[in-house]
């Protein structure tokens, strides 16, 4: 027996994709099934006067070969190609693959990919190709896949992904891209309505996938406060000194970008926590929690219990180390970030079996492990303690926590 299945997705970048591309796989051999997939993104009309001319270069470039950089799917705002070559990505760590084709979603596959289109990507983005003699730090190459990659050529990447999934579409799946927004939509009994500028539609599903809320500008900041993206809504006219709210990866980038490509005299970062998320580690030799363990949270189910039970397998951990334990009220209240941030990348350097890297995978699991046990009261104060303590073990690429230090010495 038959039946139909109407999805709208609105959004088409990175979560837009996956969205669309795990559909798909799910669908794929419900045979029976009529599916109808509505893919919504509204074009993006790039402000090419505020652009750098590489930038301007890399467009003229991509429109050669037979792309539209207004409506290029699945890179979204961040991961567009229009974003300057110093907006790096950490191919390591984040950079994970989307081949529904091939079913990879394994870094490798991205890496791969590059290295197929090497030649390309070396025009496209010369400081990251060793051999054009441009590059602005020795991380930035498209051959390390230890190192970072631009983050437009990882949008390029999720574009040639896109294109391969539609090319094999089985017959029952339908895709409709519409170069529309989601202007809004409402739900009543088992259908949604959505309404976009010209088009009006009944599905079964919708998928919002338009990304993180960014910052609401007021009206007065017309022309002197931006969002970080789409960096093209910036450019020349901008004063001599900027300050740059967030002082993570993008944070980082920003001010990359501001100081190489728009001749910023001075850049000032300012962190929303007053720190940076520490380089990614993984230790050589294992290490198993004594304390910080469900069998001890079992005797005693109490948030209290588990910041004891934390606090007890810090400093064990720090003793298997070999390392000097800080302290409790030193680790969740740094008084001199710049200096803790270098003894971490000296220390980790020398070795990367470190109290942080053995307990991230503990810590950050902890609460659904233990969750059953609680009552909600001492759930909430758990969830609070992780919290507390997430800055530890949020982790980024060990070049942007190098970048990050240099940015706080020169500033």
């Amino acid at each position: 027996m038959s039946f139909r299945v109407r999805i709208a997705i609105a959004g088409a970048g990175v979560s837009g994709f996956a969205t669309l591309g795990y559909l798909v796989k799910s669908l794929r051999t419900v045979s029976s099934a009529e599916v109808t997939i509505y893919w919504l993104q509204p074009p993006r009309k790039i402000q090419t006067k505020n652009l750098s001319l590489s930038q301007r270069d890399r467009l003229t470039q991509i429109e050669d070969m037979g792309l539209d950089p207004n409506q290029l799917l699945g890179s979204g705002q961040v991961y567009h190609p229009a974003a300057p070559s110093l907006f790096t990505f950490n191919g390591d760590s984040a950079a994970r693959g989307f081949n529904f084709v091939a079913d990879r979603y394994d870094t490798t596959d991205y890496f791969e990919w590059i290295q197929a289109n090497r030649n390309l990507l070396a025009d496209l983005y010369p400081d990251f190709a060793p051999e054009k003699g441009q590059q602005r730090h020795p991380d930035h190459t498209l051959d390390d896949i230890q190192g970072t990659t631009p983050r437009g050529a990882y949008g390029l990447y999720l574009h040639d992904q896109f294109l391969a999934l539609k090319a094999q579409l089985p017959k029952h799946i339908t895709l409709q891209v519409i170069p529309e927004a989601l202007q809004r939509f409402e739900q009543k009994e088992q259908i949604v309505t959505l309404k976009t500028r010209t088009h009006q539609l009944s599905v079964d599903y919708l998928a919002k996938a338009t990304g993180p809320s960014f910052a609401r500008l007021r009206d007065e900041w017309a022309g002197r406060v931006f969002n970080a993206y789409p960096c093209d809504r910036y450019g020349h006219n901008l004063p001599p000194q900027v300050t740059v709210v967030g002082a993570g990866a993008a944070g980082i980038e920003v001010a990359l970008h501001l100081l190489h490509n728009l001749s910023i005299e001075q850049v000032t970062l300012v962190s929303h926590r007053a720190q940076s998320r520490l380089p990614q580690t993984e230790p050589t030799e294992t290490y198993e929690c004594q304390w910080f363990t469900r069998e001890n949270m079992h005797l005693q189910p109490t948030a209290r219990n588990a910041q004891t039970l934390l606090k007890k397998e810090l400093e064990a951990c720090y003793q298997a180390c070999h390392l000097s334990y800080p302290g409790w009220d030193a680790l969740l209240n740094i008084a001199d970030y710049p200096s803790f941030l270098e003894d971490y990348l000296e220390t980790t350097n020398q070795s990367p079996n470190h109290p942080f890297a053995h307990l991230v995978r503990p810590v950050m699991s902890f609460y659904t492990q233990v969750k059953d046990l609680l009552p909600q009261v001492d759930q909430i104060g758990v969830l609070h303690l992780i919290n507390q303590v997430k800055p530890l073990f949020a982790t980024q690429s060990r070049p942007c926590a190098e970048l990050m230090l240099a940015a706080i010495a020169a500033g």
